[in-house]
């Protein structure tokens, strides 16, 4: 972060602000703020404390100064800010500085903590974005903890709910989840008092009272989802509809409305967490599945994911028993005669939260924080001979999960290409004729892995032996980078074989699939299925002896790629990871449908 403007910035109020003092148009808009807290969030601020969480931000800043302005009009007993510092950038302190400045002078009593955001995430093998956010949290629970009736104030406005649906919508959300994150949750005291306010409105009311706000670049950078979205999907919805953002304040209230009416409406059982078949079988089947995801919110966190939902009221409609369903959490749903029971093991880990519930009527919504509106992100290794389809599924995952689909020789093309310090090495070596050494290939992928793989990442191609294996999973562990899946397409050596000489390339796009060896891509007889151009084939793909060498990498189970692939495998047995194996000669569909059911 930065301050901006640079030495003749604005420097905080001082003096009390209050409506009276505020420009007209300020006045207005923090009485708006005020109806829509008392109003849809449901508040009643009269003796509550406000926590505000503060990055430093134009959002937070301008809630600040609100809820200075409005906090004695509404009756709120205590009203204080809360600054992490992530200690991520050497000017992490100063910027600190800047915050407490600002609270001082507007007379509000500033709680200020620096944590090591990389540290922690280093020790919780998981992201910078993901671990920032669970030291926020973990922070602003504190201060509740502290404070008699207390709620965290967050900035998400307008521009950000409308993001977040964008989000939502791409990673396959259901209704009332698609409306966006809640104004209020009440479980974990969370209010966001601006979300119906457009990012414009805040930045004229930061400037009519000249306030002091730092900016983040990591908000520019286009490795993550939420960026690609402001920057790219936003503004083009903009464009096709000028009100575009009010179109998503009206899909938000009518999804509130909804949820406010699916959960109402939840028929009551005796036990929530023994629900009869009987009662079931009597009941519509969106009933049923709010009825499956209140018992499982009931048995504590880690969210249900739409899909093990639908499968298990699949199996509760055939009327199938002893069958057991897993949820995130350590939780099971068992099909018994006569009911469903639902349970959780004994320290089951929380799975994490995720959009694609899309169910309302119990538990907590996922949560959409405004540095970081991703659900946790995955990191996915695949193992398949050429010819397996493991590119196809790959990019399957990818565009459910938004991951960053990255390929091994597309590392090399992109670092030779642009220049770096890695890529001249690599090319020294491969004008030579000589293979890339492992300490020049392992820092490039990681390199690429940090750059592209904010929100998770799918890597395709490396390891291709045990050696590569062994040092790619120590760098991962010395970088703090998780491993979640390890994915394995099995595929007998001669059926990959005759699929890669089966391949045909259309001439008008040769990203058209056709394969004479493969009935769901058949070509129809010498032209393409998908456009009728003319076919041809590629010269490596017929030549025998040379899909044979590379066939002998991948199918070694000593030193080879298969070799790395059970070294995996070994780690998934000790809890390390996780190992999914598919049966390649299913069709495309079938393959797909039984990898998504094992990805959490």
């Amino acid at each position: 972060m930065h301050t901006t403007p640079p030495p003749d910035s604005p420097s905080p109020p001082d003096s009390p602000l209050t409506l009276a003092t505020l420009p007209p148009r300020a006045a207005r808009l923090c009485l708006a703020v005020a109806r829509f807290v008392t109003g849809p969030c449901g508040h009643n601020p009269a003796g509550a404390t406000w926590i505000v969480g503060l990055s430093g931000g134009p959002d937070s800043t301008a809630l600040l100064a609100m809820a200075a302005v409005l906090a004695p009009r509404l009756g709120v007993a205590n009203l204080v800010a809360a600054h992490l510092d992530h200690a991520l950038r050497p000017r992490s302190a100063a910027e600190a500085d800047t915050v407490l400045a600002l609270c001082q002078g507007l007379g509000v009593p500033c709680h200020s903590q620096r944590t090591d955001v990389a540290a922690l995430a280093r020790e919780r093998r998981t992201g910078l974005e993901d671990a920032g956010r669970q030291a926020r949290y973990a922070f602003f629970a504190g201060l509740c903890a502290a404070y008699p009736d207390a709620w965290t104030l967050t900035g998400h406005q307008l521009n950000d709910l409308a993001e977040d649906q964008f989000m939502r919508l791409t990673r396959g959300a259901g209704w009332p989840a698609l409306g966006g994150m809640a104004a209020a949750d009440p479980v974990r005291r969370i209010l966001r008092p601006l979300l119906l306010t457009p990012r414009s409105a805040i930045d004229a009311f930061v400037a009519a009272l000249r306030l002091p706000t730092l900016s983040d670049p990591s908000n520019s950078d286009p490795a993550f989802l939420r960026n690609r979205v402001r920057h790219t999907m936003l503004p083009a919805a903009l464009a096709e509809n000028p009100r575009y953002l009010d179109a998503a304040a009206r899909l938000w209230q009518q999804a509130r409305l909804d949820a406010d009416y699916f959960t109402a409406s939840l028929p009551a059982v005796p036990d929530p967490a023994i629900l009869s078949r009987t009662t079931l079988a009597a009941t519509h089947p969106a009933t049923r599945l709010r009825l499956y995801r209140r018992a499982l919110a009931a048995l504590g966190p880690g969210q249900a994911l739409a899909d093990g939902l639908f499968a298990l009221d699949e199996a509760v409609a055939r009327r199938a028993t002893g069958r057991a369903f897993q949820f995130p959490g350590g939780k099971t749903a068992r099909l018994a005669p006569g009911f469903v029971v639902f349970s959780r093991q004994p320290g089951g880990r929380p799975g994490r939260e995720s959009p694609l519930t899309g169910l309302a009527g119990g538990g907590n919504e996922a949560d959409c924080e405004k540095s970081n509106m991703e659900a946790v992100p995955v990191n996915i290794l695949t193992f398949g001979p050429n010819g397996s389809g493991k590119g196809t599924q790959g990019s399957l995952v990818k565009k459910k999960y938004n991951l960053a689909h990255i390929e091994s020789g597309a590392i090399f093309r992109e670092h030779i290409g642009g220049g770096t310090e890695l890529g001249m090495k690599a090319k020294a070596f491969i004008d030579k004729g000589e293979l890339v050494p492992d300490d020049i290939t392992i820092p490039m992928i990681l390199e690429t892995l940090k750059a592209k793989g904010g929100n998770g990442w799918l890597l395709d191609g490396f390891p291709r032996n045990m050696v590569q294996a062994e040092k790619l999973w120590e760098a991962l562990q010395k970088e703090g980078m998780k491993l979640d899946y390890v994915i394995e397409i099995l595929l007998p050596r001669e059926v990959a074989k005759n699929r890669i000489m089966g391949r045909r390339l259309c001439a008008n796009d040769p990203n058209h699939p056709n394969n004479i060896f493969i009935d769901a891509i058949k070509p129809n007889g010498d032209v393409c299925r998908v456009c009728g151009g003319a076919l041809k084939s590629r010269s490596d793909d017929l030549d025998e002896g040379a899909i044979g060498k590379r066939h002998d990498i991948y199918y070694d189970t000593t030193t080879g790629t298969l070799a790395a692939a059970y070294f995996y495998k070994d780690l998934a047995a000790k809890g390390l990871t996780k190992y999914i194996e598919l049966n390649g000669e299913g069709s495309i569909d079938s393959i797909k449908e039984t990898l998504l059911a094992q990805l959490d």
